[in-house]
């Protein structure tokens, strides 16, 4: 009689433990650590960044505000015209997506950009283009490629 009564107790208990959607403890220690992280990661986005690839370079200065983002974006590539420009855009889910307003041989471009946040690095997005009403966009956010081999890593301003 005293085994069934501790087992219903313990039945009784286990089922009352307000286990209505709630969150354990340690669930919410991860959350508020992914949390933290993830606004630590954001708020250092602010700065200046570098790609180097054999001759080709470019230098990217970021601003941050909320999940606004401005900032300035160079390419110098080898033997090329250097574009120059604005960037303007916002960051969801670890990843800046932006127009890139830049002016080279005279013209004005704006063409999609998008990096994904890696640490103090910054990673471009590769994929198939296409031009929409004037601005060249991806063709599929879905099929992007995000390469390692050239990153913008992060420099001190100069």
């Amino acid at each position: 009689m005293r085994s069934l009564f501790i087992l219903i107790f313990f039945t009784y208990a286990c089922n009352n433990s307000n286990d209505q959607g709630s969150i354990t403890d340690g669930e919410v220690h991860a959350n508020a650590n992914e949390t933290i992280n993830r606004y630590a990661t954001l708020t250092n986005i602010n700065g200046c960044y570098e790609m180097v690839m054999n001759r080709d370079t470019a230098l990217l200065k970021l601003t941050m505000a909320g999940n606004n983002i401005t900032g300035n974006l160079i390419y110098k590539l080898f033997e090329k015209d250097k574009n120059e420009g604005e960037i303007k855009g916002e960051i969801r889910d670890s990843l800046i997506y932006a127009d890139y307003t830049f002016q080279s041989e005279g013209t004005t471009s704006v063409r999609e950009v998008i990096f994904k946040i890696s640490g103090n690095n910054l990673i471009p997005a590769y994929g198939d283009l296409e031009d929409d009403n004037g601005k060249i966009i991806f063709s599929d956010h879905n099929q992007l490629q995000y390469l390692n081999y050239n990153p913008f890593i992060k420099i001190e301003c100069k």
